[in-house]
């Protein structure tokens, strides 16, 4: 037994068993012809095979799967397909006394070609006749393969994404204490309550400092805020809330009672918050404790206007001049000290130590004051012991015949202001160039991806918002790769800097925009343009590039640089959110445009 079913057999021997059986399969199958339509028609790969190992018959899909016609299959031995050391011997034995036998099996065809099969075998569909199926499963292998992976790098992804979002939700809960702790550190009471119950939703812990009461005084009780207020003030609050949803802005001094029955005076600023669809969600507002000022403010009433002034203005140096510029007396409280003490028998000028031109110009500034009766501001420079200085001037009328004129040195910050100017000037030279660099491509000196994709947005948010047509052309150097190869990175660089400027050269509209997309891949995005204008800019395009007359030895289409294009024309309809529908079909036309042979363009289907 084991004799027969030897792999190494002679091809003598061979040939005299595959013509007996087909001798035998042609008149034993010939007898049975539904076993022949259902053997023909299955899909797996099926062979009948003798008690030599040896196809008697096969089905198209048989053949199909070991790349060999009936007439080459039938009389070859099932073995002849195997890698040298497979135990084929034992297989047929366990399928010869099991009766049925599935496996996996590398076969080798006669192309070289090696492929992964299933197979299941059933001994003796008839008498010493054995019926095997074949099935290559070298897809689903790779399919299983990259299921596996795919599901690795998934478990990966939500692994790392689960571990930002415990950091993203460590750094909220860290970033919410700061907050808090900074609102809670403010002297002011920081709060915000609903806009139409007016039921409290934050309230810092100043609140009860100020009120007496607690933050959760004010969150379980929506009448507290009013019930503190003095009667006399709340009509005022009333029409101030009133005014916020007409989306002004509170800023009211007021009185209010403490927990203990303690007036104090207050001062309001609040603003309506709205969502993004414009509707109100809350009042944000802070209340200040401004009793002590009120009280500062009083006391200021009962005194002379002068000293009044005195206290609000904070001078450096004062000095009350009459209408004929004599100084009446001064007062020096700074680093100004161009006038001595003035002696009530010797009264002195404006003009005295001082240049003349400045004294003409302080006068000037008196006679106006008086004149109009309104306060008066200006600068100037002067000279202090060989040093440049500046000066800042009042005049404030006090009656009918004099002023007082309140100088301060104003130096350091005009010192700081040039300064400032100066780092304005070279922050902004810094910004514009970062813009540049952000939006411009670095080697074609055009619009980059980025910036393509912000026009991109804007242009399709406007027609779409006009209901004009768009139209996106997407265009690429045709065999760019062998002309990189063949001439060279730096002339591929020379040439993709060529064609940006041809695209900007011909794209003149201020709306239009020319892009590097990519590679040897270009963007032109034409803002209410229909198709014909966008097809026209493309034959000029064509034509322009056809004038460099750029030598492409490597070019299956042409012996100078060309390129294919693909354009659509769109109008977003209303319902329509994003451009991705556009550059996809845009993709597509130029797609068309290269497998149709390049150096051409192609018209995409509009979106549906």
């Amino acid at each position: 037994m084991a004799d027969r079913f030897r792999v190494g057999a002679s091809a003598a021997e061979a040939a005299g068993a595959a013509e007996a059986a087909g001798a035998i399969a042609t008149s034993e199958l010939a007898a049975a012809p539904p076993w022949q339509t259902l053997f023909e028609s299955a899909l797996d790969a099926m062979l009948i095979v003798n008690d030599k190992g040896v196809c008697v018959e096969v089905n198209r899909a048989g053949c199909a799967l070991l790349e060999l016609p009936r007439q080459a299959l039938v009389g070859r031995r099932i073995a002849d397909f195997l890698l040298p050391g497979t135990a084929f011997a034992g297989l047929w034995q366990t399928l010869i006394a099991v009766g049925q036998l599935r496996n996996e099996l590398l076969l080798r065809l006669d192309s070289g070609v090696a492929k992964t099969v299933e197979f299941a075998a059933t001994a003796h569909v008839y008498p010493n006749h054995h019926l095997f199926s074949l099935r290559d499963i070298a897809e689903r292998r790779r399919t299983e393969t990259e299921r596996d992976n795919l599901s690795r790098h998934l478990e990966q992804w939500i692994i790392s994404n689960s571990e930002k979002l415990q950091r993203t939700e460590a750094a909220l809960r860290s970033q919410q204490r700061r907050t808090d702790s900074i609102l809670n550190s403010l002297e002011c009471v920081v709060w915000s309550v609903h806009p139409e119950t007016l039921e409290t939703i934050y309230a810092n812990a100043t609140v009860e400092t100020l009120y007496g009461y607690s933050a959760e005084a004010f969150l379980t009780d929506a009448n507290l805020w009013f019930s503190c207020i003095h009667p006399e003030d709340r009509p005022l609050l009333m029409a101030d809330i009133e005014a916020l949803m007409e989306d002004a802005k509170i800023d009211r001094e007021y009185r209010i009672f403490r927990a203990d029955g303690v007036q104090r005076w207050v001062r309001g600023q609040a603003r309506l918050v709205r969502d993004d669809a414009g509707k109100p969600i809350r009042i944000d507002g802070t209340t200040t404790d401004i009793s002590d000022r009120k009280q500062v403010e009083q006391a200021l009433k009962d005194h002379q206007i002068t000293q009044q002034i005195i206290l609000d203005a904070i001078p450096d140096l004062m000095m009350r001049v009459d209408r004929a510029g004599r100084i009446l007396n001064l007062i020096s409280g700074g680093d100004i000290t161009l006038y001595g003490p003035i002696a009530p028998d010797q009264r002195q000028t404006i003009y005295h130590s001082f240049p003349r031109h400045l004294a003409n110009q302080r006068m000037r500034f008196v006679q106006l004051a008086l004149d109009t009766g309104t306060h008066q501001r200006y600068e100037h420079a002067i000279e202090i012991n060989n040093e440049l200085r500046y000066e800042e001037s009042r005049v404030v009328p006090i009656n009918a015949d004099e002023v007082l004129v309140i100088v301060r040195d104003i130096t350091e910050r005009r010192q700081a202001e040039a300064a400032q100017a100066d780092l304005n000037q070279k922050l902004k030279l810094v910004n514009a160039e970062l813009n540049r660099l952000a939006t411009v491509d670095g080697l074609t000196e055009i619009a980059n991806r980025r910036s393509f994709d912000q026009a991109l947005d804007l242009e399709w948010q406007r027609a779409r918002r006009q209901q004009t047509f768009l139209s996106l052309i997407l265009c690429d150097i045709d065999y760019f790769k062998p002309y990189n190869d063949n001439y060279g990175h730096l002339a591929g660089d020379d040439c993709l800097r060529q064609v940006a400027q041809v695209l900007n050269t011909v794209v003149q509209r201020p709306g239009d925009l020319a892009a590097r997309y990519g590679g040897e891949e270009f963007v032109l995005l034409l803002p209410n343009t229909t198709t014909d204008g966008a097809v026209e800019i493309i034959e000029k395009i064509q034509a322009a590039i056809a004038q460099c007359q750029r030598p492409h030895a490597y070019s299956q289409v042409a012996e100078v640089i060309t390129l294919s294009f693909g354009v659509v024309c769109h109008r977003p309809s209303l319902k329509e959110h994003s451009p991705r529908e556009l550059v996809h079909q845009t993709d597509l036309a130029l797609y068309q445009a290269k497998a149709q042979g390049r150096n051409g363009y192609v018209v995409g289907d509009r979106l549906s």
